[in-house]
């Protein structure tokens, strides 16, 4: 079970990459105080917060079984305001970043300063029903136990995760300006771009 886990999760990590790569690198990316130290601690908080998304995934699926195979009420509903909230969250982020000296982003300013906003993105980017993540929840379905799903999703989890680790050594490139400033903006277009992804879906 576990190494059919880590299996999936290491075959599949490239496309896992593809979806957390825009919404973590404008953020490891915009801070020119960061350094490896900060660096680890930032991707860390970010996973953790995939982890727990991760792992109450793999409660529900444990709990609820074959019942989540079509999943109709959260793809169509949940999911897309989870991406809403993601999407204003990546926009702040960005604005703030950017546009420190505004009175209206100097109210985001202290939110933004505390690790829970990474943990929040973290769990919000845990909580995307794509293929891979699919695969895993039909393989964790076909075990039959609480546990069992549980595990199966951590050590998806872990798997799909070295892929992140690279992002530790962001620090070094944050030291130039122009990366920063490109990576504030980066952050305001993927915002945009879930902001209309969940709007999309909420009226499809």
């Amino acid at each position: 079970m576990i190494l059919k886990a880590l299996a999936l999760g290491f075959s599949t990590g490239i496309f896992c990459m593809g979806f957390c790569y825009p919404i973590l690198a404008p953020i490891m990316l915009s801070n020119k105080d960061s350094n490896i130290r900060l660096s680890a601690i930032s991707l860390g908080l970010f996973l953790s917060g995939k982890l727990i998304a991760y792992s109450l995934f793999g409660l529900i699926v444990g709990l609820l079984g074959k019942y989540l195979v079509t999943l109709p009420y959260f793809q169509k509903t949940i999911l897309p305001i989870l991406y809403l909230i993601l999407g204003c969250i990546m926009i702040l982020y960005g604005l703030v970043q950017s546009l420190p000296k505004w009175r209206s982003c100097s109210l985001y300013k202290k939110f933004f300063k505390k690790p829970k906003y990474l943990l929040t993105i973290g769990f919000l980017a845990g909580i995307n029903i794509c293929p891979p993540f699919l695969l895993a929840m039909s393989f964790a379905i076909s075990l039959g136990g609480i546990l069992k799903s549980i595990v199966f999703f951590i050590c998806f989890f872990v798997a799909t995760s070295i892929f992140l680790l690279p992002f530790i050594f962001s620090g070094f490139i944050s030291r130039f300006k122009e990366v920063r400033m490109a990576a504030r903006i980066t952050a305001i277009i993927v915002g945009i771009w879930f902001v209309y992804l969940g709007i999309k879906n909420l009226i499809t």
